[in-house]
Formats: C-alpha cells, structure tokens, sequence
C-alpha cells in the first residue's frame, strides 16, 4: 500500500503504429515498448526467439585459446578437471561441461565445493583432487574470476587452467590459459548478462562449432540439435540466478522450458518435476520456486555433488533416489531458513532503519543466509548484509535493491574483507569478525551518498492503464508469447481506476476473493496473501484502484478470466 505505482504511458499513435505494423494489440505493443523493445525487427525477433539468434561464441574474449587448448586436449587423450560452484548456476554448469567433454570422449572428472568447509571458488580441496586424478586441464564453472592465487598453485602443480565465470572481474584477471567472461573490461561481446552455465554453453557450442561433425553424437544428431539437448541444464541454471532473460538468456529459457516440457529433457529432471508434483508444463516462474529450491538444498546443507550425478544419470533408480533426498532435504532448509528469518526479524526495529541491515549471529546457518538475505531486503527494501560467524571469521551474504551497485560498493570496503565476489545484486564476502562494525558503519556511510530515501521506497511498475472492457481471452493468450518471465522481462501488470467492489470474501488461508465492477462489466479476482489488504483501506471505500495480472482460471473444466491482483488502493 506504500508503493508508489507507475503507470508507463506512450503516444497512442506510436503504440498503434507497432500494433498495426507488428499485427499485435496495442496493449501488447505498450509492454514491448516498455521493454525498450520498439522496432518491428526487435519484436519479431523478441516474440519468435530462434537458435539461429544465438551469437558467435569466439566474440567472447579468450574463446579461441581455450578451445585450441581443448582440441589439444581431445588430440592428447588428456584428463579434465571441472571446479564448479554450489549453487544451481554452477551446479547445471558443472553438469554441462562434464556431460559434453564425456561426449567428445575425454576423461572427466569434477568437483563441487563444499559450502561450510572450503566456501566460494577454487579451492584447495578442488586442486588436491584434480592433481590425484592426474588432470592436464582445469576449467572452472561459475567461479574463478578471482581465485588469482589457487590457480597459480594449479598452474605450478603442472595443471593449465580455463576460467568460465560470470562474475564481476577484479582489475587484474588471473593468469590462466583463458579467462572466458562477457564482463570483462575488454569483452566487445553482443550480451553481457549471462548466468555462469551460459558461459560455459558458449565454450561448448565454440568447441562444437570449431571440431567438426564427426566428433559430434548428441542425442539429436544434427549440430544446432547436439546443443539444444544441453538447454534443459541452460535454461534451469539461467532461471536460477535471475539474470536478464533476454537476449541470448530468453533464446537458451525458451528452448530449455521446451525441453524439460516436452519430455525431451534428461532423465534426472523428470525425477525432480515428479518430486516437485508438476503434472503440467512448468513454467519460469514455477521452475524458480520448485525445481530450483531443491537443486540449491544440497549446496546449502551437505555436498552438492550429488545434484551434478542426479543430472548425469541416465538410470531411472538412481535418479528417483537422488531426487527423493533433494525433496528430503530441501524440506529440512525450509526450517533451519524459517528459523533464521525469524532470529533476524527480532533483532530489526521497524521504525529505526539504517541505511544498509547489517546483521551477525553465531547461530545461523551459512547455508540459508543468502535466501533469508533477499528476503528481508524486499521486505524493507534496502541492501541486506548478513553473516554467519564461527570463530573468528564472520562469512556473509548480500542482497540488494535495483538502485544500488552490491558489487561496487563492497569493493570500497575491501580493506576490511577476506574476499569476496559477486553482481550487483548478490555477492559473497569474509571478513574478520572484529571488522564487523567497522564495515557496518562503512557500509551504511555508502548507501547514505548512492541513495536517496525515495530510492528505498519500492515501485510499482504498471505497464499499462486498461478498461475492464480490453480484458479477454485473446489478450491473455497474446500476452503469453511474453514468456519466460523473469528479471528484465517481469510478467506485465496493468492498472484499472475507479472499480466498484460487488462482493468480497476471504478463501483458503489469507487469500482475497473479489467480484469487482466497472462500467457493466463484472471481473472475477484474487489476491493471493491479500486478506488483509482491503480492512487496511477501509471495507466503505465506495471505489478501488487495482493493479493486476489477467490470468484464465480453470476449475472443474470450466475456463474464465481472472485478475490476480497486485495491489489495491482507494480510488483518489
């Protein structure tokens, strides 16, 4: 109720210049606009994404030296080592890589860190075990960028080294082989923003593309075909870590979701939809919230290799199996990270805010802060530090607002830090724990310049004004050749004024249950989590402002539009 709501208008004969030129409504037309998507040769290419629109992988610096260095590889019979991450992006990379180089033949291994005991990037632990598996090649999945040190000790094991990452690089790269990352200073690559498992995609389509067709025997036989087969684990890693899904993101999730829906996807997926009970096509935003949470169970409370083996499978058994203890497994993080929420929220006073919440326990579990993390910042929206802290050293995750640089910021304080890596919005940092208060007054000293205080108020983003009289059938059906939706391309929600409520009543737990009315025509709605919202505005307002979704409903095989609503105020 305290947002501020933003209603995105154009000149209506802009709007129906696309809408008659594009063949698409003008409302459709409103959403692409906002999008920054304005020529017809962008919508067409935006609304019907093709494989062909992928870039070239050698745009991205270093490609070429790695993939000479795997063809050595291949043409040596030599042993590689993956280093992935914990996470779902580094997970589905690790899986990508280790899966593609078995296909080509070479003898691969791989490692995941373990979150608790060895933390983020190379480790130790990882080199040791490349060098007992005798590897000649290490290639990092979603890390390395700044594990300048541990990659000088693989180098001087005698070990070359390749770096796919997509994490903000320090000023000096590590000296490996190649460093293969579209944020680098000097990277004139078309697209920026992908996950770490696009970056390892683009390795795998370059070395595909350079090789020849005889080394290629994927599952679908023809060379775009032999990469699409990998775009179920690009398209969960994607979704995953809530980059941009666009460009290049919106081709790998489209194709991806085609995989995983129609049956064509890997044998260790199927087992984690039956798991997750997900009997229809899954969409990106359920993926976010149901596949993605017990993929990232493993790395945050036990070993994650596990999750890289269920991806490898190709024996039912063993993938159920492996499923059934994610499923186990992430109903086990749900309480540890209900009860760190919890401990959290007791120590926050609502009404005395600082500009960045710092927080510390010695209690709380490393595995989960990162999710608790993002969830006090959409709460209070602002960036959110918290750590956990064993002994000396307090380990921490960040979270943060569209208005504010994570990554830069950290970087300012980092002469109080251990390490530390990350984006914009997310990053990783150690520090030691008599440092804490010194990087919270710090820290909050930074936001206070960056931010204004109306940049921690949260917007609401309305796409467009509609009449009750623009919603139907047809519409919704268009507006879905929107999907996936996802950071960068939002599911869009519209505004209607001056809406008279017919009837209301409270449904399941908390949910708020509408027939709403303007100008004749009667609308079905549902606020999920809104029971609350409309005694807060007063039961008598004689009118209401909605924000909403139009969504089909579809209950005893009967079908009808549906608002599903955003937000509510008292019409001005």
């Amino acid at each position: 109720m305290h947002r501020n709501w933003q209603v995105n208008r154009t000149n209506p004969e802009f709007l129906k210049h696309i809408s008659d030129k594009a063949s698409i409504s003008p409302v459709l037309a409103q959403v692409l606009v906002n999008r920054g998507i304005r020529d017809i040769e962008s919508i067409k290419n935006f609304l019907c994404p093709s494989l062909e629109g992928l870039h070239d992988p050698f745009l991205l610096p270093d490609m070429d030296k790695a993939v000479d260095r795997l063809k050595t590889a291949i043409r040596k019979n030599e042993t590689i080592f993956i280093h992935g991450d914990y996470d779902a992006d580094g997970i589905t990379s690790t899986a990508l890589l280790v899966s593609s180089l078995r296909k080509l033949g070479l003898k691969t291994f791989y490692h995941i860190p373990n979150r608790i005991t060895e933390g983020y990037g190379i480790s130790k632990t990882g080199i040791d075990k490349a060098k007992a598996c005798g590897a000649d090649l290490i290639i990092t999945a979603d890390c390395g960028i700044s594990s300048e040190g541990e990659i000088l000790t693989a180098i001087s094991s005698g070990i070359d080294v390749i770096v796919t990452d997509h994490h903000e690089p320090p000023d000096k790269l590590p000296n490996a082989t190649a460093v293969i990352d579209p944020h680098r200073k000097d990277s004139g690559y078309p697209f920026k923003y992908l996950a770490g498992v696009g970056v390892a995609f683009k390795l795998i389509q370059a070395l595909t593309q350079n090789i020849g067709p005889a080394y290629r025997t994927g599952r679908h036989g023809t060379q775009n075909a032999d990469l699409k087969e990998y775009l179920d684990l690009v398209a969960i890693g994607t979704i995953a870590d809530s980059v941009s899904l666009t460009g290049e993101n919106r081709i790998f999730t489209v194709f991806g979701l085609q995989e995983i829906n129609n049956g064509s996807c890997r044998v260790g997926i199927k087992a984690l939809k039956k798991v997750s009970v997900i009997e229809k096509n899954v969409s990106s935003v359920q993926l976010s919230f149901t596949l993605v949470p017990r993929i990232n169970a493993a790395g945050r409370l036990d070993d994650a290799g596990e999750v890289v083996e269920l991806f490898l499978a190709e024996d039912e058994e063993k993938a159920a199996a492996i499923a059934g203890l994610l499923e186990q497994q992430n109903r086990k993080r749900k309480i540890i990270e209900g009860e760190v929420l919890k401990s959290a929220l007791n120590m926050i006073t609502p009404h005395q805010l600082d500009n960045a919440i710092v927080l510390s326990s010695h209690d709380w579990h490393p595995g989960v802060i990162g999710i608790v993390a993002s969830r006090i910042a959409d709460m209070f929206y602002r960036p959110v530090f918290l750590f956990s802290v064993k002994d000396s050293i307090a380990k921490g995750s960040a979270r943060s607002i569209q208005a504010f640089h994570l990554y830069d910021a950290i970087s300012e304080c980092s002469d109080l830090l251990l390490g530390f890596g990350g984006h914009r919005q997310a990053a990783g940092l150690r520090m030691p724990v008599d440092n804490l208060q010194a990087f919270k007054k710090q820290m909050n000293g930074i936001v206070g310049k960056v931010l204004h205080a109306d940049d921690m108020i949260p917007t609401l983003k309305i796409d467009a004004a509609v009449n009750f009289s623009d919603l139907n059938f047809d519409l919704v059906k268009e507006l879905s050749l929107l999907e996936p939706f996802g950071d960068s391309n939002r599911e869009p929600v519209f505004g209607a004024k001056n809406i008279e409520i017919v009837s209301h009543k409270i449904v399941g737990n908390n949910h708020l249950k509408m027939y709403l009315k303007q100008d004749r025509i009667n609308m079905d709605t549902i606020g999920f989590s809104m029971a609350d919202k409309l005694g807060k505005i007063g039961n008598n307002a004689s009118a209401l402002d909605i924000a909403f979704v139009p969504s089909i409903n579809e209950w005893n095989g009967s079908r009808n539009l549906q608002l599903n609503l955003r937000a509510i105020r008292p019409s001005s």
